[in-house]
């Protein structure tokens, strides 16, 4: 103690300042309060693994009394990162999947998919997004993909984004933006659900409001299906659309977003995908208690269009199709039963217009419903632990079978998931 009272007299009388300050440094560390301050920034990175397994009652989406069950494994390697540089922002996700089923191994695959980007900001008000998408699965498989159903099918889809605003808060923006958009298959005999396209949009955005931003944009698209069927030319396409839309926010625990668009689509080889009539989507975001979170969709637009929408989360992969119009609702919730136990639910309704694109062209239409359920379990911060069960039922009309566009199932499926992931 002597020791201690000599050393800070000397620092007070040589100067005062410095000593108060050592003696508010000693006591915010010896006491813990300071811990923050000097606490280091969070780790952009982040790292993982996961495992799941799935059982399948209706492997291949078959007619009833055909059905084939499996059970499937998926190994995952999990990274990526967000990390703010200045005023931009580097974000990237990446996966990497093994599939390994235990009764049909011609279906084994190896996948995977990133996302990739960067959200930007030049001259005070500028601002914007550069953005990289790539996934590689296993197909859907199903009878309307027009290959047999047992063959390993990979589908891959990509999506490049550039878009920028002139400013996010003042009363009249501008607002343009490019996407370009592939879709491919490993098996020849889908080919014809292929193709490419580029987007091109500019508009404007009007904030009468903080809580409401009015939009108003032009869109044209460029497109082609390279290889419309066997033995046919490229079908070529155009796309126009004027869309209106908005953000509103009437309270802190809810938002709506909604595009109203009129569309004219139009092809050059095949007159069954025109399109000339009205699209658009509209999502709710409605969190009533800090527990329950819950989220509406409903988007109207072409089979192209919609195979880069995303599903339902815990769905089967992406339902593909080059039908004239799909219509899709979902629904989807999420509930923190405790701290470390969620429980979460969602449902999809999704019908599609369907055209034979042969000679004479038949129609039809089907309805797939998609229903599941399930609790994710935190033990850790970088564990997760969770199970769910779900049901998909899909109705066929007798124009859709007859043209082999479609058919009637039933499937189940039970899947387990287990993550670690360390940042």
């Amino acid at each position: 103690m002597p020791l201690a009272h000599s050393v800070d007299c000397g620092m007070d009388s040589q100067n005062p300042r410095l000593g108060r300050v050592a003696r508010a440094a000693l006591s915010c560390l010896l006491s813990g309060a300071c811990a923050g301050t000097f606490a280091q920034e969070p780790n952009p990175y982040y790292v993982g693994a996961s495992q799941s397994l799935a059982h399948e009652s209706n492997l291949f989406r078959s007619a009833a009394g055909v059905t084939v069950s499996d059970t499937v494994s998926v190994t995952s390697l999990l990274a990526g990162l967000d990390q703010p540089i200045g005023r931009q922002r580097l974000f990237a996700d990446a996966v990497l999947r093994a599939g390994r089923f235990s009764d049909n191994s011609q279906l084994n695959h190896t996948g995977g998919s990133l996302a990739a980007g960067v959200d930007w900001e030049a001259a005070e008000s500028l601002s914007g997004r550069l953005g990289y998408t790539l996934d590689r699965s296993l197909a859907p498989t199903g009878l309307d993909l027009g290959i047999a159903p047992t063959l390993r099918n990979m589908q891959t889809t990509q999506e490049f984004v550039l878009r920028g605003e002139s400013s996010k808060v003042a009363l009249l923006s501008v607002e343009a933006g490019y996407v370009h958009r592939e879709l491919d298959y490993s098996e020849d005999a889908a080919n014809d659900l292929e193709f490419r396209q580029d987007t091109g949009s500019i508009g404007l955005r009007f904030r009468p409001r903080g809580a409401l931003t009015l939009g108003v944009t032009l869109r044209r698209t460029d497109g082609r299906y390279p290889s419309a069927a066997p033995g046919d030319l490229p079908d070529d396409f155009t796309r126009d659309d004027v869309d209106l839309s908005a953000v509103w926010i009437p309270t802190g625990a809810s938002t709506v977003t909604a595009r109203l668009s009129r569309t004219r689509e139009k092809h050059s080889a095949l007159p069954t995908r025109d399109v000339s009539g009205n699209t658009g989507a509209l999502s709710w975001n409605f969190k009533p208690t800090g527990k329950l979170n819950l989220f509406a969709d409903y988007i109207r637009d072409t089979g192209a269009e919609s195979t880069f929408i995303a599903g339902t989360p815990g769905a089967t992969a992406a339902v593909v199709n080059s039908s004239p119009l799909a219509t899709t609702w979902q629904l989807r919730g999420d509930y923190e039963v405790t701290g470390k136990i969620q429980a979460v639910a969602s449902v999809r309704r999704l019908k599609r217009e369907l055209v034979n694109n042969a000679t004479p062209p038949g129609t039809g239409d089907d309805t797939l419903v998609e229903a599941r359920v399930g609790l994710n379990w935190t033990p850790l911060r970088s564990v997760l632990v969770g199970c769910s069960v779900g049901r998909e039922e899909r109705d066929a009309s007798d124009g859709a079978v007859a043209n082999v566009l479609s058919s009637a199932y039933t499937a189940n499926t039970v899947r387990c998931l287990a993550q670690f992931r360390t940042q």
